[in-house]
C-alpha cells in the first residue's frame, strides 16, 4: 500500500524544475512531503530487501492499511472533489479552506467512515484523519477537484459504496456519503451548478450522460444511474431507504447547491 498525494504535473511545474535543477525533465512528478509505504512481510525463505531503511513499514497483514487509506483518504477525497467541483472549487485546498466543506469532511470521518474501519495495529484513526486534514490543507499541493473526480465508476465502489453498505448493515445513517454519491450523479450528468458543461472523464461517461438525460427530474436521474450494476451492487440498488436518501440529496443539490447541502448535513 502506497500513499502520497501526487497532483497532475503541469507545464509550469516542468519549467520550475528546470529552473531549479538545470535539467529539463518532461516527466517530473510533483508530490507532497508525506509518504507511506506498507509492505506485507511475506518473502521467500525470509529473504527480504532492507526496505525499512528507507521508511517502509513491514507488517503481517497489509489489508487493514489498505482499507484505512481507501476509506479515510480516498473516500473523503472523492466526496469533497465532487461537491467542491460543483461548488466552483478548483482544488482540494480551496475546498477545505471553506469552513463548511472542512466541517463536512470531518463529519464524514467521525460519523460515517471511522465507524466502518478496523484500525491497523497501533494506529489511531482519529490521529490519522487529523493528519489527513493537514495534508489536504497544504496550499502548495494544487490537487484539482476535476482530476480526483475522474474515473468515478472505478473508484466509488471501493472508496465509498463499501463503507455505505457496512454502515447500513450496522444501522448507521449515511446522509453525508449519500450526498457525495448524489453529487457524483449530478457531476456525471455533465452540467455544473452554473449551467456550464463538465468534461467528464470516465470509461462509462457516455453511458452515464445518456442515462442522466433520460430523466427529467432528480428522482428519474437517480433511479436511472443507480441501475448501473458496474457501479452499484444489488443490495444498494434494492435498498429503498438508501435510494430515497439519494433522491433527496440530488433534489437538494439542484435546489440549494453543493455548499448549502454540505452545511445541512453537518447541522
Amino acid at each position: 500500500m502506497i500513499d502520497r498525494i501526487v497532483p497532475a504535473t503541469k507545464p509550469e511545474d516542468i519549467e520550475r524544475v528546470a529552473e531549479l535543477t538545470g535539467v529539463y525533465d518532461p516527466v517530473a512528478v510533483m508530490h507532497e512531503p508525506f509518504r507511506q509505504w506498507v509492505v506485507e512481510d511475506k518473502f521467500v525463505d525470509g529473504e527480504r530487501p532492507d526496505i525499512g531503511a528507507v521508511g517502509a513499514q513491514l507488517v503481517e497483514d497489509v489489508t487493514p492499511f489498505e482499507h484505512m487509506k481507501l476509506r479515510c483518504l480516498n473516500g473523503t477525497h472523492s466526496s469533497i472533489s465532487y461537491l467542491g467541483y460543483l461548488a466552483g472549487k478548483e482544488t482540494i485546498y480551496d475546498t477545505v479552506s471553506d469552513t463548511v466543506f472542512a466541517a463536512y469532511c470531518k463529519f464524514l470521518w467521525e460519523k460515517e467512515i471511522i465507524p466502518a474501519v478496523d484500525a491497523p495495529p497501533g494506529v489511531s484513526l482519529e490521529d490519522y484523519t487529523a493528519a489527513l486534514f493537514k495534508r489536504y490543507s497544504n496550499p502548495s499541493i494544487r490537487h484539482l477537484t476535476w482530476q480526483i473526480a475522474m474515473d468515478g465508476s472505478q473508484k466509488l465502489p471501493q472508496r465509498i459504496l463499501e463503507t455505505v453498505q457496512e454502515d447500513l448493515d450496522a444501522g448507521r445513517p449515511v446522509k453525508g456519503l449519500s450526498l457525495a454519491i448524489a453529487a457524483w450523479m449530478r457531476y456525471v450528468g455533465g452540467v455544473d451548478e452554473r449551467g456550464n458543461p463538465i468534461d467528464v472523464r470516465d470509461p462509462l461517461a457516455e453511458k452515464f450522460k445518456a442515462l442522466s438525460d433520460t430523466g427529467a427530474t432528480p428522482r428519474e436521474k437517480v433511479e436511472a444511474l443507480i441501475g448501473v450494476s458496474d457501479v452499484f451492487p444489488k443490495a444498494l440498488q434494492d435498498n429503498k431507504d438508501f435510494v430515497e436518501g439519494l433522491v433527496a440529496a440530488y433534489e437538494g443539490l439542484v435546489e440549494k447547491g453543493a455548499r448549502a447541502m454540505a452545511e445541512a448535513v453537518i447541522k
